[in-house]
This record gives C-alpha cells, sequence and structure tokens, in this order.
C-alpha cells in the first residue's frame, strides 16, 4: 500500500506539471515506478481504437476510433508488482488528473482478453503491426495483445488538445503497454463544414452532423458563433433546392427522456427557422428529434455525451 500511494503522488506530480506548461503526449502519462521501457513507437498521425463502455450483456465493450498524434509505449513491470497494482495505480491517477474514464476493466468484470486480442492483435494487428524502435521481447506484442486482462481507456481535454490514454496490461511476461494519443482542438467558433463537404458527406453515407451550431445549455436557443455555419448549410441548401431533408436533433442520455426527445426536435426546428431566415425555402425540410436513442458515442464521458448532442441533416429519399 505504501509503494501505491507513493506511485500515485509521483504520477500525480508528473501530470499537473504536465498540463501546467501544455507539454506533448510524448511525455503525458509516466511508468509505474522500477518499470523498463522496452519499446517506443511514435507517429504524427495515425489510428487508435480505444475500448470504451457501456459493456454488453456478454460483457464486451464497444470500440471508439480516435486520431492523431500517437505515441505507444511498452513495459515490463516489476516482478514483485502485480497487474492489478499496476491497473489501480493509474486508474486512481488518471481520476485525480480529471481525466474521464471510458471504460476501466479488470479481469473479471469483462472479456478482457478475447477484446483485447480482436482489437489489437490479431486480425486487426493494430499493435502487433507498430515498428517499435528497440528490439523487444521475442513476441513481446503477441504476449501482449493475447493476454491483456486488465485494461484503462480515458480522456482529457484542455485548452487547445484532447488526449486519449489506453493502457493494457498482459498476464505474461509482466507486459503492459501505454497508449497516448493527441487531438488539437479547434478553435472556438471555427466551422468544419463546406457546401463540399456537406455534398460528399450526403452522398456517401445520406447524412451529416451539422458541426459548428451551438444552443444555449438545456434549450433550443441558436447562439451566435453558429452564424458562419448557418450561411454554409443555407448556401449548400440553395444550390439543392430540388432536395429534400430531415433535419434531426439527438441528446445525450443525461436528464428525463421525454424532456429530451422534445429539446431535440426543438433545437431541429429552430435551426430550420434560422436557416428560412437566411432565405433558404425550409419546405424541403421536415424537422423532429429522437433525444439519447441514437447515439454516436458512449454517454459515459463528457467527451461523449458532447458528441451525442447534435443536429443532423439527413437526405430524404423518394
Amino acid at each position: 500500500m505504501k509503494r501505491l500511494k507513493l506511485n500515485r503522488l509521483f504520477l500525480l506530480i508528473v501530470m499537473i506539471v504536465i498540463f501546467s506548461h501544455s507539454l506533448s503526449a510524448q511525455s503525458l502519462v509516466s511508468p509505474f515506478e522500477g518499470s523498463t521501457e522496452i519499446g517506443i513507437y511514435e507517429a504524427q498521425f495515425d489510428l487508435l481504437t480505444l475500448l470504451v463502455g457501456p459493456l454488453d450483456a456478454k460483457k464486451n465493450p464497444s470500440t471508439l476510433d480516435v486520431e492523431g498524434a500517437l505515441k505507444s509505449t511498452i513495459y515490463q513491470k516489476p516482478d514483485n508488482v502485480s497487474q492489478y497494482e499496476i491497473y489501480r495505480s493509474y486508474e486512481k491517477i488518471l481520476k485525480n488528473a480529471d481525466f474521464d474514464i471510458l471504460l476501466s476493466c479488470k479481469e473479471g468484470d469483462c472479456s478482457a482478453k478475447q477484446n483485447v486480442k480482436v482489437t489489437y492483435g490479431y486480425p486487426k494487428k493494430q499493435i502487433e503491426n507498430r515498428t517499435y524502435d528497440r528490439k523487444m521481447l521475442t513476441t513481446a506484442q503477441t504476449w501482449l495483445t493475447g493476454w491483456g486482462n486488465h485494461y484503462i481507456s480515458a480522456t482529457k481535454t484542455t485548452s487547445n488538445k484532447t488526449y486519449y490514454v489506453m493502457i493494457i496490461i498482459s498476464d505474461q511476461k509482466n507486459l503492459y503497454a501505454v497508449d497516448v494519443l493527441e487531438v488539437e482542438n479547434m478553435e472556438e467558433g471555427s466551422v468544419e463544414l463546406a457546401p463540399e463537404l456537406l455534398k460528399d458527406k450526403l452522398e456517401s453515407e445520406g447524412k451529416v452532423v451539422l458541426q459548428g451550431i451551438y444552443f444555449e445549455s438545456g434549450k433550443d436557443i441558436i447562439t451566435d458563433q453558429s452564424t458562419p455555419a448557418l450561411k454554409v448549410i443555407a448556401t449548400y441548401l440553395k444550390d439543392n433546392a430540388g432536395l429534400s431533408f430531415y433535419v434531426v436533433g439527438h441528446t445525450d442520455n443525461t436528464g428525463d427522456l421525454t424532456n429530451n426527445i422534445s429539446l431535440s426536435k426543438n433545437r431541429a426546428l429552430a435551426v430550420i427557422a434560422a436557416l428560412k431566415e437566411l432565405g433558404v425555402n425550409t419546405s424541403k425540410l421536415t424537422g423532429n428529434g429522437v433525444g439519447p436513442y441514437s447515439p454516436a458515442s458512449t454517454n459515459q464521458s463528457d467527451t461523449g455525451r458532447a458528441k451525442n448532442r447534435r443536429v443532423e441533416l439527413v437526405l430524404q429519399t423518394k
């Protein structure tokens, strides 16, 4: 217990210093004291799959794919430290550093080994295909992904970056991995939409999330910072006046279900009203809301809930 407390203090100090100085993901999460680093993989842009909640009836998690600057480090823990102690140390430190825990799974509470093997080992080989920069133990990546029995995923958003952490602990060869991915946050009020993007998304997927539209918290009042995005949407709709669309509001699962469904519909109708003021023929637009029934992400974190609060434009087909 004394070792655990010391490690908690050490890691917490490291994280506080890092966030105070806005350092990169390259040094975000330090190793458990006494661990040996046996391999590092770094990429300016890569894919990281996170195992996230909620678990289904068979104790399997959902997955969340994120992209950005990735650093993956594989360590060997000290012989006299259990996998569970590694797991608990990271879990507590991430919580103390104000990370949102997307999923924390110890052996027995979820189908840990199978999920790690399928997601990071065979057949996808997301970890096994990485080129780590040091000579590691023979088949270390396979031992890690095939026998991972504890794992934690977490996220934290700062003023300019969002960090994602995935920690996998194996019950073989004393191995554990710490993957950290960082994503640059867009400036407040910036517009992700363009008429070309709307066209491409609607043609390929039949729907598009209307990024850049903001509402007052818990209300259907659109804020002024939404004006640039609304103008882009209006331009697209005017150029495609012969098409019909559903405007669909979504919420997270916080609060009363009936209120969420009502709020989601009212937000969709508010978007239609705003587009009408910009000269759009809104007779081709039908507004409705589905509340929390069709989430885009997990509702177990602030980041996931933010993704679920959205308005989508859906192409009507005849």
